[in-house]
């Protein structure tokens, strides 16, 4: 007992930024209060914005509003507003979409970005763990700018891709990948020593239900609140539709940050992403390049992982 005590009074924060998509209180905005509030596990430095669910500068908004709700006081920076090379006219031409994110939306006016400038400058100073979990435009633009940095990022655990599943942007991809396949597939070609991913094949064992909802909400708190209100009303849809579902996406990547035991099984494997334009961009295909493998989430403990999503959204 007295050993584990010191441990734990030795164990140091890891340090982390946060390179997010968030929308009205969507799964980032939760991975980004569990993040916040683990202090004993994770040091948030700051939190990046890219466009995915909503356009950069949208999220910025909403990502200050999630701070807001932790009570907590990180700077947010405003990162890619547009992906590589997709457009939302490109996606025209892919065949059937079934969520567009942005795409659907009318992107704001541009203005200064300086996501970018606060990674490499973060990484200067001091070895980072990136949490990933929104399209990859950022780290590949960081990458393609600062190629040395790769070493200095500890590891970048990331949600997105699938691998032996079906897609839920198209037939064939993920989202965050399909938003923008190009970035995806810099970064897992990139040097990076350690690159975590949790594809779909993972957070569809994170089946979210009625009876989820009613414990999320149980507790009366500003950021249960929140939540009650978008998942009840907007996706998935609860309190329209006992009988809705939906899953945890960037909450596991987020757990698995604060406990690595909520996953059971894991595969080291080489992956690469596909950038021609068709039914099939965004997805994930083998890897015939020899770069640093990826490791594969696959396995999920599901009653851990949900408690301490449970735990962490409840917090007073």
């Amino acid at each position: 007992m007295y050993l584990a005590l010191l441990l734990a009074l030795m164990a140091t924060p890891e340090k982390i930024i946060i390179d997010t998509d968030p929308g009205d209180f969507t799964d980032d905005c939760v991975a980004i209060v569990m993040c916040l509030r683990s202090p004993q596990h994770l040091k948030v430095l700051g939190i990046t914005t890219v466009s995915g669910n909503a356009w950069a500068v949208e999220g910025v908004q909403y990502a200050k509003e999630t701070l807001g709700l932790a009570k907590a006081s990180v700077p947010v920076h405003l990162g890619a507003q547009r992906p590589l090379r997709h457009t939302a006219e490109q996606s025209l031409k892919e065949g059937p979409i079934e969520f567009a994110g942005a795409f659907a939306r009318k992107r704001p006016a541009q203005q200064k970005e300086t996501a970018v400038d606060f990674l490499i400058q973060s990484l200067e100073r001091e070895p980072l763990t990136i949490l990933a979990i929104g399209p990859l435009t950022n780290i590949a633009r960081l990458l393609e700018r600062r190629p040395d940095l790769a070493a200095k990022i500890q590891r970048i655990v990331i949600m997105g891709g699938n691998v032996r599943v079906g897609g839920n942007a198209s037939k064939a991809a993920e989202f965050n990948f399909w938003f923008d396949p190009e970035a995806a597939q810099a970064v897992l070609r990139s040097p990076i020593r350690e690159k975590v991913l949790f594809p779909l094949d993972i957070c569809n064992q994170a089946f979210v239900t009625k009876k989820h909802f009613d414990e999320l909400t149980a507790v009366k708190t500003p950021v249960t609140e929140k939540y009650a209100k978008i998942a009840g009303n907007g996706y998935p849809g609860f309190l329209k539709d006992p009988k809705a579902t939906g899953f945890f996406w960037d909450e596991l990547a987020a757990a698995y940050l604060i406990d690595p035991g909520i996953v059971q099984g894991e595969e080291s494997l080489p992956l690469d992403v596909e950038t021609r334009v068709g039914p099939r961009y965004g997805a994930v295909v083998a890897s015939k390049d020899g770069q640093v493998p990826t490791r594969v989430m696959l396995g999920l403990d599901y009653p851990k992982a949900f408690e301490h999503i449970r735990r962490l959204m409840t917090e007073r």
